[in-house]
């Protein structure tokens, strides 16, 4: 579902001119994705990534909004949803290292 979703927003955004929120929106798109994946595996830490894809689309639109170039916009959307996704699994090995030195002792 999130794919057709996704594309038909790529080709809305394409038709009416504004390619350059294909980014953001996409962001926004996979950040609300997430969100039910809470319940489903019963992660509440889950919603941290989702409230920071989330937000990186919203900057992204943001940055446009404001007559930001389009190469900023790709920019703050791509580079807010790279370190939000690595900073979240940063957090996970670490919590697993932190639990599997737990179970050792």
């Amino acid at each position: 579902m999130q794919w057709l979703l996704i594309g038909a927003l790529v080709v809305v955004c394409v038709r009416t001119g504004v390619p350059v929120l294909v980014g953001p929106v996409v962001a926004v798109v996979v950040g609300l994705r997430v969100l039910p994946l809470v319940a489903v595996f019963e992660q509440p830490r889950l919603r941290v990534p989702a409230a920071l894809l989330v937000t990186a689309g919203v900057a992204g639109g943001v940055v446009w909004g404001v007559g930001g170039p389009a190469a900023t916009v790709r920019l703050v959307v791509g580079l807010l949803s790279a370190l939000s996704l690595w900073g979240v699994a940063a957090w996970t090995l670490v919590g697993a290292a932190a639990g599997g030195r737990a179970g050792a002792e």
